[in-house]
């Protein structure tokens, strides 16, 4: 029991510790922040990160924060530079050097051929008298009291840190650069906020033989199979010359049989309803779901130019995650 309480103990600690040190960068975001911010926005080229070990890992996570809220960056591994990874990098291109010792060796013999092609450096380390700091073009200071870990040696409050100095980079620069949630949508068209602002009722549309449509005056019990196979709860009615004159719903099925004891001698066109609700093809299909959801009703018909394009239906909607 006390074991555990001494497990419990020790895990508090170390998230004090990491929140002690979180507070304590607050004091690093001053007019060297501000610098660093302004020079990369006026960079024409990428954003290049690179670091060794647990560096490395946090590098390629800022990397990859920035590359998907509108700052174009990517990371390179400070041993691999020497191996045929410097050709990656061009003049234009900001070099991100993070080591909080300031002094890994395969990172700081990179720095001097990287100067070589033009590239303006930016150092983050946790000594500002570092070799890091010396030959960086711009510093950021990140200094911690003392490492989580009990031996003050594995890299755990100055990882989380660094992580975070990074998080506050990203999110500056969205704010600096103007980034909408559209442009958000741009670099994660797979997500829910992607789909949301990207697709359209042409994207997810029904065309083609999946396309639920019958001639006004097909009989009952074809526009019940016609339902029933294309699977989505109505068809649209046409007319002699194609052009659409109706819907059928599957409900409009159930109260023609009711009211009639001649259902099966019924039409088409005796069964639909001539008012149905559209939309254009480049609506967005979270506008079209929305509509469907205010109707209640599970369909819209995808229109240009008075003609049926495609069927949008509420549950393919659903399934995408829109």
């Amino acid at each position: 029991m006390n074991k555990d309480k001494e497990i419990i103990d020790i895990a508090r600690q170390v998230i004090d510790d990491e929140v002690e040190a979180l507070i304590g960068l607050k004091n690093y975001i001053d007019e060297n922040f501000e610098e660093i911010i302004n020079v990369i926005c006026k960079c024409k080229g990428r954003l290049i990160f690179t670091g060794i070990g647990k560096s490395g890992h946090i590098s390629k996570k800022i990397s990859a924060t920035l590359s998907s809220t509108g700052t174009s960056s990517f990371f390179m591994h400070s041993t691999e530079a020497f191996h045929g990874d410097l050709g990656m990098i061009q003049s234009d291109d900001i070099i991100v050097a993070i080591s909080y010792s300031g002094e890994t060796e395969d990172l700081l013999k990179t720095i001097p051929i990287i100067r070589k092609l033009g590239c303006s450096i930016i150092g983050v380390s946790g000594n500002d008298k570092s070799t890091l700091a010396k030959i960086s073009d711009y510093h950021q200071l990140i200094k911690i009291k003392k490492e989580a870990c009990p031996l003050d040696l594995a890299p755990t409050s100055s990882a989380t840190a660094t992580l975070v100095w990074g998080d506050a980079l990203a999110i500056s620069l969205m704010n600096k650069k103007d980034f909408k949630p559209e442009d958000f949508a741009k670099s994660h068209p797979g997500g829910t906020l992607g789909k949301r602002l990207l697709l359209t009722a042409r994207d997810v549309m029904i065309t083609g033989d999946d396309l639920p449509i019958i001639k006004y005056n097909a009989l009952s019990k074809d526009v019940i199979k016609n339902i029933s196979e294309k699977g989505i709860g109505v068809t649209f009615v046409t007319s002699l010359e194609n052009e659409v004159i109706g819907i059928i719903t599957d409900g409009d099925v159930r109260r023609a049989i009711d009211k009639s004891n001649y259902f099966f001698d019924m039409s088409a066109q005796d069964i639909m309803s001539e008012g149905f609700l559209s939309v254009a093809p480049d609506e967005l299909a979270s506008e079209c779901l929305n509509k469907m959801a205010e109707k209640k009703i599970g369909c819209l018909a995808v229109m240009q130019d008075e003609e049926l394009l495609g069927v949008i239906n509420q549950k393919d909607l659903v399934r995408l995650g829109i």
